[in-house]
């Protein structure tokens, strides 16, 4: 797991409120498509391109874009800031929303969040303050997560999780013993979408 700073104004322009709110979040570099499973040397040649860059312009865009994209992965942590306060997530997949892709909107380039905690920079250890006033988009701290101190925040969620899947496991039940009921059904038609059902749950578990 890899610790990322953002900041909270791709394509210039704020967006805080929005990715607490909707829980993700976003750089900006509209114009170069979808980046799903390209390379490094690619996004730079699409770069150069779109925005007409060259030599050291062009290798911080790179840095920046290929960052977000690449070195970033799933259940990676990232941290954005509120004043004096930092908000800590845990990241999904690289997303890329077509609709947004545009000089007005400029958030094509995404990833989901679950916000998981909040805390006062001053409390956090002096390498995470360093990360934060990193002035860059998008920045990977150096360090172990456990060098970071934010360990504590993500061992919260473990008995969270664990009774989230326990309720859903309850809730499964109870739709297999109502599928069976309906297997009994004296309405063929029930008695089919019932079969139906249970034979794709069946290939989803498979």
């Amino acid at each position: 797991m890899n610790i990322f700073q953002m900041k909270t104004k791709p394509h210039d322009i704020e967006r805080f409120k929005q990715f607490l709110e909707e829980n993700f979040i976003c750089i900006g570099w509209p114009g170069i498509g979808n980046l799903q499973g390209v390379s490094k040397e690619e996004i730079r040649k699409r770069l150069a391109a779109e925005k007409k860059v060259s030599g050291h312009k062009l290798g911080n865009m790179l840095g920046q874009v290929n960052c977000f994209v690449n070195a970033m992965q799933k259940d990676d942590l990232v941290l954005i800031t509120e004043k004096n306060w930092i908000h800590i997530g845990i990241v999904g997949d690289y997303e890329y929303h077509k609709e947004f892709d545009n000089k007005t909107d400029g958030m094509c380039h995404r990833r989901s969040v679950r916000w998981i905690a909040r805390e006062m920079i001053n409390n956090c250890e002096s390498s995470i303050q360093r990360l934060l006033s990193n002035r860059n988009t998008i920045c990977q701290y150096a360090d172990s997560v456990e060098q970071s101190g934010l360990r504590k925040y993500i061992d919260k969620q473990v008995p969270e999780i664990k009774e989230r899947e326990s309720k859903l496991e309850g809730l499964f039940d109870i739709a297999i013993e109502i599928l069976g009921e309906e297997l009994k059904s004296s309405d063929p038609e029930h008695r089919v979408k019932a079969a139906i059902e249970l034979l794709r749950l069946k290939n989803d578990l498979m």
